[in-house]
């Protein structure tokens, strides 16, 4: 997909596709693939120029639900859930974050850049074990939401 989310996703996925392994929820209104997945391994070697990637995309209409959330996590055992955008989108995900995280650790890379500080995001950011931020600005602005929480914010630097 062409969305600056999918853009997003597709930077962070091949620049760092050298230390992890991913498998996506390729999410979109309508996706014309939905319920196929792709292993996308060796386009990513090819771009990246390492031997071993393991990246798998699996399309979906939306952001997903709880089951399908439990189920890829029973099936793929993976370390972490990574999320991204709006966390108004992952209400869902927010509601059975305690389950998840007894489990895996949730970490929610911020690109919220625009002030006022989003007051009402807090409980969201407040529910992650690790919060990203896309520029200083975002930084600043989360360091403002969390003063209350040990939560370690950092920067996500690609390079």
């Amino acid at each position: 997909m062409h969305s600056g989310i999918a853009t997003m996703a597709r930077e962070i996925v091949v620049g760092t596709s050298h230390h992890f392994n991913w498998i996506n929820l390729g999410a979109a209104i309508n996706h014309p693939e939905v319920g196929q997945g792709f292993d996308i391994s060796q386009e990513i070697n090819r771009i990246t120029g390492i031997e071993d990637s393991d990246v798998k995309v699996i399309p979906n209409n939306g952001y997903g639900d709880a089951m399908q959330i439990r189920g890829l996590i029973a099936q793929e055992r993976p370390d972490a859930i990574f999320i991204f955008t709006d966390p108004r989108y992952w209400t869902w995900l927010f509601e059975i974050e305690r389950e998840i995280r007894n489990e895996i650790p949730l970490m929610y890379y911020s690109i919220w850049d625009d002030w006022p500080v989003p007051l009402y995001n807090q409980a969201y950011y407040e529910s992650c074990d690790l919060h990203m931020c896309i520029s200083k600005q975002t930084k600043a602005m989360t360091k403002i939401l969390l003063e209350r929480s040990d939560m370690e914010i950092v920067d996500l630097d690609l390079k």
